[in-house]
This record gives structure tokens, sequence and C-alpha cells, in this order.
């Protein structure tokens, strides 16, 4: 009677369901899209079923801290990686030595994707010594990006550059890029929407023109910004460090016209209009 009732409970179990491995293929895409691509990878092991699902996720989304301890990561992922990518994502790539392979093992994974007609590119690095990675010449020939974020980065479009045709979206953080570049880059995305700049070094005058452009956020030591052909703007937030309270600034701006002011009296699309800091100070006094 004990053996009968091993083999019956032994029957029980295992005609048990697996009910990860019943899961409709729409929940599991679902399920692995909200997951880091680390743990994409780990499911893997849950049933048969699971085992290449991540091979299509179209979406990669790194773990900083494991890109860190070992970059070969990324290039697992992407020598399996099957199906379209439309994104992907490194952010908050600390204590990096200067003397590491990174900017290569970068320029590598930015190759391979441009020839996977990436669509939405975000790189947010941090560099010891404030060193900046150099973007590699050939991002700039990218013509299936729609968003570019990059952080700490140095950007020199090559001369042959003749814009981004696509890019509806741009986000440049803490970036060495010279006006005429920046100028340059966003005037040859005609199809930009919206476009952010914060703390880009060295510059303090600039010249926008984006005729699609809806979007604008700028913060930073910006003295002068003209607006051409800029006029479907619905939302514009402002932050310009000044520093009116400077003696020496208020006597070298005395007298200036800002360009600033005078784009805010044909802007007849304008729904949200932020303005911050020493920028309102100046417009007080």
């Amino acid at each position: 009677m004990v053996r009968k009732s091993k083999q019956k409970n032994s029957t029980l179990i295992d005609a048990e369901p697996d009910r990860i491995s019943c899961l409709p293929g729409h929940v599991t895409d679902q399920i692995l899209s909200f997951l880091p691509i680390e743990e994409a990878v780990r499911t893997s092991v849950l049933s048969s079923k699971w085992r290449n699902k991540w091979y299509t996720i179209p979406n990669l989304v790194f773990d900083p801290n494991y890109v860190s301890e070992d970059p070969s990561i990324v290039d697992h992922v992407l020598l399996l990686h099957s199906g379209p990518i439309n994104k992907f994502e490194i952010s908050d790539l600390n204590h990096i030595p200067v003397n590491s392979s990174v900017a290569t093992d970068i320029d590598r994974w930015i190759l391979h994707l441009i020839r996977r007609s990436i669509k939405e590119l975000v790189l947010d690095l941090v560099l010891m010594d404030e060193v900046r990675y150099k973007i590699p010449w050939c991002l700039f020939s990218c013509q299936s990006l729609n968003r570019l974020e990059l952080y700490s980065c140095w950007l020199k479009p090559p001369t042959t550059f003749e814009g981004l045709r696509n890019l509806t979206s741009l986000d440049l953080d803490h970036v060495t890029i010279n006006q005429d570049h920046l100028e340059k880059l966003i005037s040859g995305c005609p199809l930009l929407e919206n476009l952010m700049l914060t703390d880009i070094d060295n510059i303090t005058q600039l010249n926008v023109h984006a005729p699609k452009l809806k979007e604008f956020d700028i913060l930073g030591n910006f003295e002068d910004i003209n607006f051409d052909n800029t006029f479907q703007l619905v939302t514009v937030f402002v932050s310009l460090r000044l520093y009116l309270d400077s003696e020496n600034n208020r006597s070298r701006l005395r007298g200036c016209s800002s360009n600033l002011l005078k784009f805010f009296n044909h802007r007849p699309h304008i729904k949200s209009l932020v303005i911050q800091n020493y920028f309102l100070k100046g417009l007080c006094r």
C-alpha cells in the first residue's frame, strides 16, 4: 500500500502544469520588457520555451554595475541578439580608470548598433578625472536614430556631416562641443521636436534653427540665444546662469538686448514657459 501511495503522489506531481511555459507569448514579452537585460538573460533557465526569448527584446537597458565589472556582457548580448534593436542604454558608468579600454568597447558597440539601425541611444558616461568619451564619427551618419541622449561626451561631427534627418529628440548634458558644431548639429536635424541642453562646455551664445521644435529646455552659462524659424514651440524651460550679481558681468552686458527676450514676442503656440534663477534676476533689474 505504501508503494502504491508514493506512485500515486508522484503521478500527481508530474501532472502539474508548467505555468511558466504556458504563458502566452505576449505576456512573456511584456515581462521581459520590464527587466534590465541582465535579468532578462537569466530567465533563459526557467524553461525551454524561455531559453531564447530574450534574443528578440527590442530595448537593451544595461545595469551600469554589471557593465563596469564586466563590459564583455554587452558584447555577449549583442552577439546573440537576433531581433531589431530599438533602444540601447547604459547609464552612470562610474569609477572607470582613464587608461581602461572602455572607449574602445563603446566604439565597438556603437558600430554594431548602427549596423542594426538603432533608433534610441542613451549614453550616460561619468569617467574618472572628468575625461570625456569622444563620440565616433560613424554615429553622425546613423540615419535611423530618432532619439539621442549623451552625457559627459565630446562631440565633433566630421566635415562631411549632413545631418540626422530622422532625429526628433536631442539631449546633451555636460558635453564638450564648439558653437559651430552644435549649431550645425541642431540645424542638421529637420524633424527635431525636443531639444535639451545642460551645461554645455564653453558656449555662451547659441543660434537655434529648428523649424519643428516644440520643446526646448536649456540650463547653463548662456548669455544670448537667437531663435531662427522656431515658431512651433509649445514648452520652454530656461535657466541661464548669467550671474548678473557680478558687477563685471553687469557692466559687460549693459546695453545689450537679449535675443531671447525678442524671441518671446512672436511665439503664439507657447503653452508652458518657465524661467528660473539668475536669468530672472537679470530681467528684473
